[in-house]
């Protein structure tokens, strides 16, 4: 019998490819990424921030099943993370962090979706090929918005270290760029983190032809539009200056 499991990440992460193959096969019931989020399956749960009681109880009613999560973190009030990482460390779940070690590549990552509107694969191929044939001009990118997102996802991973040290949970921790920039490398970390949820790839006779297609599948590569952004070069050198620079980030 395998485990359960969150995969705690944050927005353009490159966590769906991830999370798609572990709920692939994973005995466990899969559900809609990020299920906590206002317009997904689990958003009921979220509005109840404020009423501890009523938050455990229905969290506890949507993780009675066990379905497995890729949860982003950052989105929601740190209550329900909590709530989220008490009931689930109670029903057995185990607990993968996916963290990308460029973090300024995430933030402006994350803003040119916020600009282009491209959120996923279908839309960013259509959305980019207009942009790369000289479609409408991008709007700069709005960088006080960008370094405070980054001081905020900075909070929020202090938070869910101390949620761990609290509950008694250790993470199998993985970085995007250590899995996807070599296959090989990558395979390793896969069944590793296989190992840790207890499920063994011999039981998936396409287990083969799944992690070959998932390490082999590209991103959005949203920095091929970056030429038509009037500002991405200031806006990144001042998120590398800021994350350089850093001690103690604001909240």
């Amino acid at each position: 019998m395998s485990f359960p499991y969150i995969i705690w990440t944050m927005q353009r992460t490159g966590g769906t490819t991830l999370a798609t193959l572990l709920a692939t096969l994973s005995e466990h019931p899969g559900v809609q990424h990020e299920p906590f989020n206002q317009d997904r399956v689990f958003g009921h749960v979220a509005p109840h921030w404020q009423d501890p009681a009523r938050l455990r109880d229905e969290m506890a009613g949507v993780l009675a099943p066990r379905p497995v999560i890729k949860h982003c973190h950052e989105l929601l009030p740190p209550v329900l993370n909590e709530t989220l990482m008490e009931v689930s460390s109670e029903l057995g779940y185990r607990h993968i962090v996916l963290e990308r070690r460029a973090e300024a590549d995430r933030i402006l990552s994350l803003e040119l979706a916020k600009i282009t509107g491209a959120w996923g694969s279908d839309q960013a191929r259509r959305i980019y090929r207009q942009i790369e044939e000289g479609g409408s001009p991008l709007d700069p990118i709005d960088i006080p918005r960008a370094l405070a997102h980054m001081h905020h996802c900075a909070a929020r991973r202090a938070a869910l270290d101390a949620l761990f040290e609290a509950h008694g949970q250790t993470p199998y921790r993985v970085c995007f760029e250590d899995i996807y920039t070599d296959p090989a490398s990558g395979r390793i970390l896969v069944e590793d983190a296989l190992s840790f949820l207890a499920i063994d790839p011999k039981a998936h006779p396409q287990y083969e032809a799944l992690v070959t297609e998932a390490l082999l599948k590209k991103g959005q590569n949203s920095v091929r539009v970056a030429d038509a952004v009037p500002n991405y070069d200031a806006a990144r050198n001042q998120l590398v200056e800021a994350l350089s620079g850093r001690a103690t980030p604001a909240a």
